[in-house]
């Protein structure tokens, strides 16, 4: 690859990136417009970069790119949700179910110390500060079964999933139910107890879709 081609695909990751993070961080909104000049003036890149990160996001379906209006930030519906959730569960029980020998006692100490993050985000009241915790938590667990498809397909949906999750976990007993959730996941490791740990993070993930259709049932 040569260096011009290098420093354009890298401009595109850059792009890719820091337009996900805004969109997953509520600083682009759903059903919001916004302009790929604009946004290349923005990063102080060319626009070509900013089209291709955009036609990559569009794919993994955080935007959609509207001839003549422009780039729209995706609203994500009640439906996606349930796939993104019921695909996670999916993954991340399998995940669980093969690597469930390989935890060590540092990596309990690991999920504690997570634990630790997580409760003091819910004692703040600071859900943006849990949900990151609980997606590190989460990936964690994953990361001790070693399958590099599982990461790039879950590194997607954990984006999209706090996206989601991120207004309906702003009620505090959602967090608190979440956080009583991640003690059980670590208690059933410390107990050897292979089945009530894969139980345990299924469960976690669909209360977590669940808490999202009665709050935007309650909406």
């Amino acid at each position: 690859m040569d260096i011009s081609k290098k420093k354009e695909v890298n401009l595109t990751q850059t792009a890719y990136q820091t337009i996900k993070e805004k969109i997953v961080h509520g600083e682009l909104l759903p059903g919001e417009v916004i302009s790929i000049s604009a946004m290349a003036k923005e990063l102080n890149i060319s626009r070509t970069p900013v089209t291709n990160a955009c036609q990559k996001l569009e794919h993994d379906k955080f935007l959609t790119i509207a001839p003549k209006q422009g780039v729209i930030i995706k609203t994500l519906t009640i439906d996606d949700a349930r796939e993104i959730y019921e695909l996670r569960a999916a993954i991340e029980t399998y995940s669980a179910k093969n690597s469930f020998d390989f935890f060590s006692q540092l990596d309990i100490e690991y999920l504690k110390n997570s634990y630790d993050k997580q409760k003091l985000a819910v004692q703040n009241g600071d859900a943006k500060a849990f949900m990151s915790e609980d997606t590190n938590f989460h990936r964690y667990l994953l990361s001790k079964y070693e399958n590099t498809q599982f990461f790039s397909v879950l590194d997607i949906l954990f984006d999209r999933a706090f996206l989601i999750g991120l207004n309906s976990c702003k009620n505090s007993f959602r967090l608190l139910e979440s956080l009583k959730e991640h003690e059980n996941i670590i208690n059933c490791l410390q107990q050897k107890d292979k089945q009530g740990f894969i139980d345990a993070i299924e469960k976690n993930i669909l209360d977590g879709y669940k808490n999202i259709t009665i709050s935007r049932h309650n909406t």
